[in-house]
């Protein structure tokens, strides 16, 4: 009876076996692969690298080609096509710009500096002018767009 009762419990342990590996093997698939990841808060660009830097939170950096990122908002829009509205840049008097950016960060809540009382911005690198611009998201609703790439890995 013994004996029958320990192979009992030992089928029992090795039946929750693969659940583990399944349960397991999900949680990594979600950072490696093809599965779309979006670019906030954070989104860095460097001129004639094929790959960029997509932060998905504060502290989680991955990189991925540039070629599978696209728009959040407008995702037809591909890498290059996101445009930012009522952009300033204080410190040169350029005001209500359009940008596009290569570089971006967020700040949802703001940051008491730029734009106190409003409900969040864009900071956002604009290539062709070679500026960084704040981005009111009350401006424009497309200043809350961000990229999703794919293909990204660690």
């Amino acid at each position: 009876m013994f004996i029958l009762n320990f192979f009992r419990a030992a089928s029992v342990g090795l039946a929750f076996l693969p659940i583990i590996i399944i349960l397991h093997s999900g949680q990594v698939a979600l950072v490696d692969g093809e599965q779309a990841v979006n670019c906030m808060p954070h989104f860095d660009s460097v001129d004639g690298s094929p790959d960029v830097s997509c932060w998905v939170d504060s502290h989680t950096k991955l990189t991925c080609p540039r070629a599978s990122c696209n728009s959040r908002l407008h995702p037809e829009r591909p890498y290059g096509q996101i445009v930012y509205n009522g952009c300033q840049n204080g410190d040169v008097h350029k005001y209500r710009q359009q940008v596009i950016p290569r570089n971006y960060h967020h700040y949802p809540t703001g940051d008491n500096k730029w734009f106190p009382g409003q409900k969040g911005f864009v900071a956002a690198f604009d290539d062709r002018t070679q500026l960084w611009y704040n981005c009111a998201y009350d401006s424009s609703n497309e200043n809350k767009d961000t990229y999703t790439c794919s293909n990204c890995r660690k």
